[in-house]
């Protein structure tokens, strides 16, 4: 009697430390083993803590504490410290004692500090951080960086940037496609949420839309370029669910089902933030609070790692924080 060994299937995470912290976080691991983050967060609660996502790497990995980790590809959405701030503080720490290796990074921010994009001052004073870091790791593991030039100008853009993307750029990382679709535009101005790098991956037949932090401007471009043909399997929700694109976006996406990267005190608070009206927007006209199939909701996990720091702890909690396809 013959038996068939069971293919692995592509494994997607959207992972959360704790509860508290504004952040998006994603981690992918193809058929083959390869990892692949989006973003990364964390600001809040987490925001000076100690690394949580070598742990958790390791973890999806299968991997044990301080067993080399590699990152096949590494993708920042936008230059908020939310969003990108994990990186920073990997790179900026990182010794060779680290054992995690990144091999490529997919972003591409505008040029920030000139009148066309001159950012406010807390977000050049993060992604100064963000920069010292990418150096900090080039120095450490030996990656060539011309003289007069930073790590950071080196693969900012590189990889990907409204050129390719105008032409249909698609990344393959294994079976898994990254379809490229919006970067920013100067028409964004100031509004840095906007420039949201926005792209779409195909995963086990199903199709992830990723708005990241998309403003109403932003939102305006994607579906005036798409429309109907941004009907996607799954989105995750502009702008942590509150104050993103528009009602018409989330109408043409028609997804089936909703993730919520939201801390629970924007989830629970309809009077500072739009996160009831959002929650209207896809549920039918009711304000659905509670998580279900169709709405991940990081905040109302049932269990996060007792300890952010530690692989075991993460392995604990890991599938209750995987999407089921």
């Amino acid at each position: 009697m013959s038996s068939c060994a069971r293919k692995p299937e592509t494994e997607v995470y959207l992972i959360a430390p704790e509860p508290n912290s504004l952040m998006e976080s994603y981690i992918i691991k193809t058929q083959q083993g390869k990892l692949i983050v989006i973003d990364g967060g964390i600001a809040g609660q987490g925001y000076d803590a100690v690394p949580y996502i070598p742990a958790a790497l390791r973890a999806v990995a299968g991997k044990k504490a301080g067993e080399y980790v590699e990152v096949e590809a590494w993708f920042l959405s936008h230059a908020h410290n939310d969003h990108f701030n994990e990186l920073g503080k990997v790179m900026r720490e990182y010794t060779s004692g680290d054992n995690i290796g990144i091999k490529n990074f997919y972003f591409d921010f505008p040029p920030f500090e000139t009148p066309e994009y001159p950012a406010g001052n807390s977000d050049l004073y993060d992604l100064g951080r963000l920069k010292t870091g990418f150096d900090h790791y080039a120095a450490m593991t030996g990656i060539e960086v011309p003289e007069g030039q930073s790590y950071y100008d080196m693969v900012n853009g590189a990889l990907v940037n409204a050129s390719t993307i105008a032409a249909g750029q698609d990344i393959y990382i294994d079976e898994v496609r990254f379809e490229m679709m919006q970067t920013w535009d100067v028409s964004d101005g100031g509004d840095t949420n906007s420039n949201s790098l926005v792209f779409r991956a195909y995963v086990n037949g199903k199709t992830i839309l990723f708005l990241h932090d998309l403003g109403v401007n932003g939102g305006r471009r994607l579906l005036q370029k798409y429309g109907s043909d941004l009907k996607s399997d799954y989105v995750h929700m502009a702008h942590h669910g509150q104050a993103g694109v528009t009602k018409e976006v989330y109408d043409a996406i028609d997804a089936d089902v909703f993730l919520w990267g939201t801390p629970i005190w924007v989830w629970t608070n309809t009077t500072s933030y739009r996160i009831g009206e959002t929650r209207m927007w896809v549920n039918n006209g009711v304000d659905y609070d509670t998580a279900d199939e169709h709405n991940v909701v990081t905040c109302l996990y049932k269990a996060f790692p007792s300890d952010t720091t530690s692989v075991e702890a993460w392995k604990k909690v890991l599938p209750g924080m995987k999407l089921k396809f």
